[in-house]
């Protein structure tokens, strides 16, 4: 390994949305990925609106597949507006990188762009309905379960009153 690669430290290479685009919808995500592994830890990346309010879900985390992307889930349905994106990550060696970019979300504007091109990594589902699908899927296990417990129980009950 050269100097140089040892003193060299993660940069930014994209994000999505792309600094200073103007989008015809919100995204669902920010996501940035960086030209090598990044720490994803204390809050790594905040995003605000205008008036300085967070409008991110605070789940930020680099991808197992990836670790050199790291995402954030943002507010459902956010408004037409200006917003800021703050991150803040440590490079491999250590080394803390920070910066600010921003978008905008105007459906109106002319030349506002569809999605803004394609995210980084494929966007699966928000964070919210990643937790409503587990509910669903605890909740279909434990009806199942209880079905399940009442079909014996019944036969249990029928088996009893065979002998006697």
């Amino acid at each position: 390994m050269s100097i140089l690669t040892l003193m060299a430290h993660a940069r930014l290479l994209e994000t999505y949305p792309a600094k200073g685009d103007t989008l015809a919808e919100a995204p669902e995500e920010v996501q940035l990925r960086s030209s090598e592994s990044v720490a994803a830890e204390f809050d790594p990346i905040k995003v605000s609106d205008d008036a300085g309010n967070r409008v991110d879900e605070n789940d930020a985390r680099s991808t197992p597949e990836d670790p050199k992307v790291l995402i954030i889930s943002l507010e459902e349905r956010l408004p037409d507006g200006s917003y800021t994106v703050d991150w803040l990550v440590s490079s491999a060696d250590g080394h803390p990188i920070t910066n600010t970019f921003g978008f905008a979300v105007d459906a109106s504007a002319p030349g506002a762009k569809e999605g803004s091109g394609e995210p980084i990594r494929e966007i699966e589902q928000s964070a919210k309905q990643a937790e409503t699908g587990l509910d669903w899927g605890f909740l279909r296990s434990v009806i199942l379960g209880l079905l399940l417990i009442g079909a014996l129980a019944a036969a249990g009950v029928m088996a009893l009153r065979r002998r006697l």
